[in-house]
């Protein structure tokens, strides 16, 4: 995984659902995409663990999305892309440890765990 995706900072924000599925949303700061750039989504998983079911880049700006602006997407899905190897496949380890340290971040399984 790039050093500039090593997580910062991690604030969870709220419970939430996405696609039908309850999830709680986090904002990850990382050196790449900056503070609070990513929005990662976590939800129970059946190996009594969590889930990272989406990941999207935030790219909201007053500047530009106070308007329906149809030409700028401020919150993009790069639950793949972001972690897309040379060979243009999913890196699955990379992936894997981005969700560990997101939820190896001091408070962030117990918060979840309360929030869901």
């Amino acid at each position: 995984m790039s050093e500039s995706l090593r997580v910062q900072n991690v604030h969870l924000t709220r419970e939430t659902e996405r696609n039908g599925t309850r999830c709680v949303e986090a904002e990850v700061s990382t050196e790449a995409f900056g503070p609070r750039g990513l929005l990662a989504y976590f939800a129970n998983s059946e190996e009594q663990d969590y889930e990272m079911i989406a990941v999207l880049h935030r790219d909201a700006s007053l500047d530009t999305d106070w308007y329906d602006n149809s030409a700028h997407n401020a919150y993009a899905d790069v639950s793949f892309e972001l972690f897309e190897n040379v060979e243009m496949k999913i890196d699955w380890s990379a992936r894997d440890l981005f969700k560990e340290q997101v939820l190896a971040f001091p408070g962030v399984r117990d918060g979840i765990a309360r929030l869901l």
